[in-house]
């Protein structure tokens, strides 16, 4: 039983493919030079995948910090600004997490 409480490779896997999502839509938008307002509006579907994730596999505590330490590192590493990390976190998880909208 306790192992499954402690089982992130789901989380894990989900941070991967946002990770990889986020990075392509900021080349995208790099390569077409889109607007800034055109990247959130894509960046929100992506906003709204994390918490449709959060809603349906209702992940604990535990599995809900390391889904957000992997999204975290994994932006990190394909480039994102702390800033822009830290805009994109707080609108996927923190808010949803202090059940504010």
């Amino acid at each position: 039983m306790m192992f499954n409480f402690l089982d992130t490779k789901q989380e894990r896997a989900f941070a991967e493919s946002i990770v990889a999502e986020y990075d392509r839509l900021r080349r995208s938008a790099r390569l077409h030079d889109e607007k800034s307002e055109k990247l959130r509006q894509k960046l929100a579907k992506l906003t709204a995948q994390v918490e449709a994730y959060n809603r349906e596999h209702k992940p604990n505590l535990y599995k809900k910090a390391k889904l957000l330490q992997a999204l975290q590192d994994g932006l990190g590493q394909k480039g994102a600004a702390p800033e822009e990390i830290r805009a994109f976190l707080d609108v996927a998880m923190t808010k949803p997490l202090r059940g504010t909208t």
